[in-house]
């Protein structure tokens, strides 16, 4: 599956707020002797073709399911699994968030490529819900698909993005809304802390403390 040509657009106060906690990451702060120009450029094309490979082979092998299982291209719908090493309780009849969908969204903002991020935004309005009877870590779902939704809500309405003024209404933010309004749940302990593990659904005899 071929990458989409990106239509780029410039770095504005939000998206280099991204691109700053890139930046600050340890990979950075290394010392820098012999990275020129021509070496970043080259390991600037290196960290994009990476991130298609790994992007274009979910797509065309495990989309909408959540990870791709590049061994066998086949896939795995893993988010009651993280986290979760005793692979405990896990969902009979669930099928798949897009996980990897989500987790790339901002990654496809920050690499300017338009067309597939406003491609999966339509798609995740269209098709996520998270009526499922499935028990996920807090910690991880709120890390993976809360952060995602939220960070790639924060690049759609950067006011150079062409979806504020066109297919982007929000989509991202309500499906955010209703995920976090589902975590809430977890916070009505004895303690105020919350429990580790919540059924999506609410169903309450997952909503144990491990």
């Amino acid at each position: 599956m071929a990458a989409v040509p990106p239509k780029f657009f410039p770095l504005t106060r939000k998206r280099a707020f991204f691109v700053s906690l890139l930046l600050l990451s340890p990979a950075f702060l290394w010392p820098a002797a012999g990275y020129g120009d021509a070496r970043r450029r080259y390991m600037k094309e290196k960290v994009r073709k990476m991130f298609y490979h790994a992007y274009d082979n979910y797509m065309a092998y495990a989309f909408p399911h959540d990870e791709l299982k590049p061994l066998s291209s086949t896939y795995t719908d893993s988010l009651s699994e993280l986290g979760n090493l005793k692979l405990e309780h896990l969902p009979q009849n669930y099928h798949g968030s897009a996980l990897t969908l989500i987790e790339s969204l901002t990654s496809l903002a920050v690499l300017g490529n338009n067309t597939e991020f406003e491609k999966g935004i339509l798609w995740l309005a269209d098709n996520l819900t998270f009526e499922v009877d499935a028990r996920v870590s807090l910690f991880e779902c709120n890390i993976r698909v809360l952060g995602g939704l939220l960070s790639a809500h924060v690049l759609a309405t950067d006011s150079s993005s062409i979806l504020e003024r066109s297919t982007y209404k929000n989509q991202l933010l309500v499906l955010a809304e209703d995920l976090g309004k589902r975590f809430l749940r977890a916070f009505d302990t004895p303690t105020g802390l919350p429990y580790a593990w919540i059924n999506l659904k609410g169903l309450t005899h997952s909503m144990n403390i491990y």
